[in-house]
C-alpha cells in the first residue's frame, strides 16, 4: 500500500493560498483536552515535531495566512506548507496523521466531530466570528 502525500483533513489551497479544512481539528483538540488528561501530552509531541520541521524547513507561523482569525496559529499552515517542502514529512505524516486522526476521533461523538465540520466550513469566510 502506497501512503498518501495529503491530509486527510484538508481539501486543497486556494488560488490566495488558502487552506479549506474539512474540520476544524482545534475545536476537536479542545474538547480532547477536556476529556483525556493524556491526549494534551500525546498531541504536543507530534506538534512540536511540525514545529521542528517547519524551524528546518523555515516555514514560519507569521508567513502563512489562515483564513479567519479563528484558524490564527493553527498548526495546518505549517503541515500543509511541510508537505510541500519535505519529502521526510509527507512520509513521516502519511502514518501518523491516520493514527493521530484515530485517538483523537475516539475521544469524540459523531455529534461533535460533524458540529467541526460545518464549523470549518463557516469560517472559511474571513469575516467570519464567533
Amino acid at each position: 500500500m502506497q501512503p498518501s502525500h495529503t491530509s486527510t483533513s484538508v481539501r486543497s489551497a486556494t488560488a490566495s493560498g488558502q487552506t479549506e479544512c474539512k474540520i476544524c481539528t482545534i475545536r476537536l483538540e479542545r474538547l480532547c483536552y477536556r476529556r483525556a488528561w493524556w491526549f494534551c501530552a500525546f498531541r504536543e509531541a507530534l506538534a512540536g515535531g511540525i514545529r521542528l520541521f517547519a524551524l528546518a524547513y523555515r516555514v514560519y507561523w507569521e508567513s502563512l495566512r489562515p483564513r479567519s482569525h479563528q484558524c490564527f496559529r493553527c498548526l495546518r499552515f505549517r503541515k500543509n506548507a511541510l508537505q510541500c517542502h519535505s519529502p521526510l514529512f509527507r512520509t513521516l505524516d502519511s502514518y501518523l496523521n491516520p493514527f493521530f486522526n484515530r485517538v483523537r476521533d475516539s475521544l469524540l461523538t459523531p455529534e461533535e466531530l460533524e458540529q467541526a465540520r460545518s464549523f470549518a466550513l463557516r469560517a472559511a469566510s474571513p469575516d467570519f466570528d464567533e
